[in-house]
């Protein structure tokens, strides 16, 4: 069975709505899934959050970020930056990356978080971490968080380290269009 943009909406995942002054997490709608889509693909920097260095189909990304099927304990959301327009009162926040994970008890695994390149070393992905730990604390009652990161990844690494995440483990993977093995780290924050 072929599974639409359209189909997604149906999904039952963790639906995330939360805000500071910079950043807005929300569902994706059409036009920001579209663009978590183009981020996707967007070149090999990308390749450390998704595993793979080849194009990934519409349908793919759907699975991946977890709309696939309708797992309940499953979350994906749209980091937008907000722009408040105070003369009318209105938000025009734009798509600068995705965050989603699944959660499993008083854990969630976090399975990615990317921001578009030209918006990446503002804080916008802290940022966006941050607001996801607060609600999945307050709303699932998550106490600890764990992720994955190849050893490759130094920038990656670097990040998770720099919110609290620590180095519980690692393990050999086959990743990327070659098949080539590598070391990835698993690291643990507790909330």
């Amino acid at each position: 069975m072929k599974c639409s943009i359209d189909d997604m909406w149906g999904a039952q995942l963790i639906e995330i709505n939360e805000f500071d002054s910079a950043i807005a997490l929300k569902p994706f709608d059409g036009r920001s899934f579209r663009d978590a889509v183009m981020l996707y693909n967007s070149g090999c920097d990308i390749r450390y959050a998704t595993g793979t260095d080849e194009f990934v189909p519409t349908s793919e990304v759907m699975s991946r970020l977890g709309f696939a099927g309708s797992d309940s304990n499953s979350f994906a959301a749209g980091i937008y930056l907000r722009d408040v327009q105070e003369t009318r009162g209105e938000t025009d926040d734009m798509f600068v990356g995705m965050v989603s994970g699944i959660v499993s008890g008083r854990a969630v695994w976090l399975r990615q978080l990317s921001i578009l390149p030209g918006q990446r070393r503002k804080g916008l992905g802290s940022r966006a971490a941050q607001l996801v730990f607060e609600y999945l604390k307050q709303n699932r009652r998550v106490s600890v968080v764990f992720i994955s990161v190849v050893d490759k990844n130094l920038p990656g690494l670097c990040f998770w380290k720099k919110l609290g995440f620590i180095v519980i483990s690692s393990l050999e993977k086959k990743l990327f269009s070659g098949g080539q093995r590598h070391n990835v780290i698993i690291m643990q924050k507790k909330l």
